[in-house]
């Protein structure tokens, strides 16, 4: 059983309570904005008492950047699990080598949750999160290796600021770690470019194989090189080689006398070591050094390990720190760095083994000073592990890397020749256990942050259900749907229900409902993606969540802005139906925002001197779930002045606008206004339906 442990004394706990508060009334209050007019009243920048980032990584096999956080105090985040908390938020950056791209931020919840020591008389804090932000990386075939450097930005209860990735945190940090993207396809371009870089003389594409020229080349996924392959690449026959591809013996061999073992035969063993001593090594030597060589992290370590509490995924990354040592370059075989999870969700100390996730790393010889950071992801079941907010569920996870050869499934305490294991605690979201079936999130948006027996209207304080971010950036206003609606929902535990359909039905049209029967993409633990398709009766199959990790149910492609009512209808495997759930009211907007801009002083399209001062004009800009716009003046080499306002969240039926012409350049400009609603376009955040209106004018030379 669980004891209380006193909490330490931790500083700035006032500040931490007053934060939002302290921020209005002076921005800079605690110091971390360069340029500001008010002065800092308590210098407080990237304070790691409460929170950390601890890794950063790539996530290959499901293409998601990932960030580790640890939460360390048992209070200061806004309330306990019963209330709202706050939310820790994480902005990525990538960088290919010119510089910081924002590739867009995460958010997840944390709450005040006492101290404690579990069930082996170990501290519960810190507590391991995970936040996970998809992400499509630029890519290059195989003889290019692309390794960029990631950066997560931490930030608690304060959403870093886009395209700024040396803006300072408050409470939180930075941390940067280089990567390795999955290869591209061989194009015909790449192959002839190789020609070209061997031969040293440029070659020409014949025109008849222009247009084809980036058509992936189909070549069959390379074997697992034999012992002799790896002995001639690494000169590990060569005891005087100074190469600095060497790799020990023992490392090269690990796979192939894993694989001998498998079969233990007399003969055969008496038959590999013949086979060692012509290829230059010491057999026995070889076998003494895998004895006596346990949990070595020098070739690759496993360091952080957490829940992402949105996706309901556990994730380890790992680092691969040598250049050589893996089994080949990218355009070889590789090899294997394998995860297996482990979890004590009852607080017991009796692991269960929960699955293993493989992912192939390789020799790269540029790898960077930091090494490469990768991470495993598991899908779990957080529906049937939930419990209610008013006892926390803390639960003990492990993860074991084994490179080469898989980890144990049976004994979690076993540690093989190369990586080693990692230990923590997560969080398991309170909620009420649910072992039927059930719709969790509409549209992107979970279902407990929709009005579903009422106007079908998002809630003021909704969060995106795998981004945790929220509904409505510009504000906290009630949000309808549009567009490409994902429906999702976990798999039921409850014996005897395999399948479902998906209803939907126009509420203020009253006509007739119909069942939604278009094919959905499904993506596994590894990341393999395929199409899942309904029975000639509309019921799909449910998958389990390895086969399914974002509980995928339905596509709808929604019309119209009316109300419309979505429920779910489940059956056995013959097609019986066994009954549905509520309805869940979705109100849908389609439409996007009237727009028009006009030059009141001296009309739209026509000449203006440098020096006339400026320009004005007439703008409208509205809709009935107006969201925001924005105005800019084109082009943009031109560097021209910005148009005042040049954004808002207020829906303008008139409004005025003005553009200073001061210190811009004669040349043709135009004015460009955007608006959007607030409607939840596609399932994803920052997308909406969407306006637009421009104007031209020219300005001349002072005459």
């Amino acid at each position: 059983m669980s004891t209380e442990t006193k909490a330490p004394h931790v500083k700035h706990v006032a500040e931490r309570a007053q934060f939002k508060k302290l921020l209005l009334a002076n921005p800079n209050h605690f110091g971390n904005l360069e340029a500001s007019a008010f002065k800092p009243v308590l210098k407080l920048i990237k304070d790691t008492t409460f929170e950390e980032v601890t890794c950063v990584a790539l996530n290959p096999l499901l293409n998601q950047l990932e960030a580790h956080v640890q939460v360390k105090q048992p209070s200061g985040y806004g309330g306990d699990l019963c209330h709202a908390g706050t939310l820790e938020y994480v902005r990525f950056y990538v960088d290919y080598g010119s510089g910081f791209d924002d590739a867009g931020v995460v958010a997840f919840d944390v709450h005040d949750i006492p101290n404690a020591n579990d069930c082996a008389k170990a501290l519960e804090k810190p507590l391991s999160y995970v936040a996970s932000l998809p992400y499509q990386a630029k890519r290059d075939f195989c003889g290019h290796p692309v390794l960029p450097n990631v950066r997560a930005i931490l930030s608690w209860n304060l959403q870093p600021p886009p395209n700024q990735p040396n803006w300072p945190p408050i409470w939180g940090n930075v941390l940067d770690h280089h990567v390795q993207v999955t290869p591209r396809p061989l194009w015909l371009v790449d192959v002839i470019d190789v020609l070209a870089a061997t031969t040293g003389k440029p070659i020409e594409i014949p025109k008849e194989f222009v247009a084809v020229q980036q058509t992936p080349i189909p070549i069959p996924e390379p074997d697992p090189p034999p012992i002799e392959e790896l002995v001639k690449l690494y000169s590990a026959g060569n005891a005087k080689a100074a190469s600095k591809n060497a790799v020990a013996p023992h490392r090269l061999a690990t796979a192939d006398l894993a694989s001998a073992a498998l079969e233990f035969d007399q003969a055969k063993v008496a038959g590999k070591a013949l086979q060692y001593q012509k290829l230059g090594l010491d057999y026995a030597a070889i076998v003494a050094a895998l004895a006596k060589t346990q949990a070595d992290v020098s070739f690759e370590e496993l360091r952080c390990l957490g829940l992402d509490t949105n996706r309901g995924q556990l994730a380890a990354t790992f680092v691969i720190k040598r250049p050589t040592g893996y089994s080949g370059d990218l355009c070889h075989s590789g090899s294997y760095e394998h995860v297996a999870f482990w979890a004590d969700y009852e607080n017991k100390c009796e692991w269960s083994y929960l699955g293993t996730v493989s992912i192939k790393v390789h020799d790269i010889a540029s790898i960077p000073a930091d090494g490469l950071a990768y991470t495993a992801t598991l899908k779990i079941g957080l529906a049937a592990l939930q419990r209610l907010c008013q006892n926390p569920k803390i639960a003990r996870v492990r993860a074991v890397l084994s490179w080469a050869v898989p980890p144990s499934t049976t004994d979690p305490d076993a540690l093989t020749t190369w990586g080693n294991l990692v230990d923590t605690h997560v969080v398991i979201p309170p909620g009420v256990v649910s072992v039927g079936p059930g719709i969790a999130i509409i549209g992107g948006i979970g279902v407990a942050d929709i009005n579903i027996a009422g106007d079908g209207m998002t809630k003021t304080t909704a969060k995106f259900a795998l981004y945790g971010t929220p509904a409505d950036p510009f504000g906290a206003r009630e949000c309808p749907f549009g567009g490409l609606i994902t429906i999702q929902g976990a798999p039921p535990t409850a014996p005897g229900i395999t399948k479902y359909r998906v209803w939907v039905q126009n509420v203020t049209a009253g006509t007739s409902p119909f069942y939604l029967t278009r094919k959905i993409w499904v993506v596994d633990n590894g990341g393999n993606g395929s199409y899942h398709l309904a029975d000639g009766s509309g019921f799909f199959t449910y998958l389990p969540d390895s086969q399914n990790i974002d509980d995928l149910l339905a596509y709808w492609d929604s019309t119209g802005d009316d109300k419309w009512a979505v429920w779910l209808e489940f059956a056995d495997s013959l097609d019986n139906p066994l009954g549905t759930t509520g309805l869940h009211n979705i109100q849908l907007d389609n439409t996007g925002p009237a727009t028009d801009i006009h030059i009141s002083s001296g009309g739209d399209c026509k000449d203006f001197n440098q020096g006339a001062g400026s320009i004005s004009g007439v703008f409208t800009a509205s809709d009935i779930n107006f969201g925001h716009f924005e105005m800019t003046t084109v082009p943009v080499s031109m560097s021209p002045n910005a148009p005042s306002p040049a954004s808002g969240t207020s829906s303008v039926v008139s409004g005025a606008w003005s553009l200073s012409l001061a210190g811009m350049q004669p040349c043709g400009y135009v004015v460009e206004l955007r608006a959007y609603d607030r409607s939840i376009a596609g399932s994803q955040p920052g997308s909406w339906n969407g306006g637009y209106d421009d104007v031209g004018f020219c300005l001349r030379k002072s005459p």
